[in-house]
């Protein structure tokens, strides 16, 4: 199951241990980054481990298998927490929206930089057809 996170205060770290957890990113709004698996949680600090990922021919970019080697992810505090999965399938899943919203967002910026162009040299047209009369 995948649980959007509203409020981090609800959640206990006793329910999310052995789980991935996404983080929330404030530079950007797309992007969740890497994967955590909850080893323990101590208060409202969260032990994380990472998972390494191996290249997967079903998302065409590198993914959660589940039995990836672990190490030391360090901690994460459980305000910072997006979302909640149960399986790397899940954690993959919303790491492709995220990838899919990302060329979205990136595609909106060209689109819009062409406009822009074209306004400009509309702009710059109009301009010497003021200085020829």
């Amino acid at each position: 199951m995948i649980r959007m996170i509203e409020d981090p205060a609800e959640l206990a770290g006793e329910d999310i241990t052995g789980k991935y957890i996404l983080r929330k990113l404030n530079y950007h709004w797309f992007a969740y980054g890497k994967a955590g698996i909850v080893t323990a949680c101590k208060g409202t600090i969260l032990q994380i481990d990472r998972e390494e990922t191996v290249y997967s021919e079903r998302w065409g970019r590198r993914a959660y298998t589940g039995n990836g080697k672990r190490y030391p992810g360090g901690i994460c505090p459980i305000s910072a927490i997006a979302c909640v999965c149960d399986t790397p399938d899940e954690v993959n899943a919303v790491i492709q929206l995220d990838v899919e919203a990302q060329d979205e967002f990136y595609q909106l910026i060209a689109k819009t930089e062409a406009r822009v162009q074209a306004l400009a040299a509309a702009s710059r047209n109009q301009i010497y057809l003021a200085a020829a009369e």
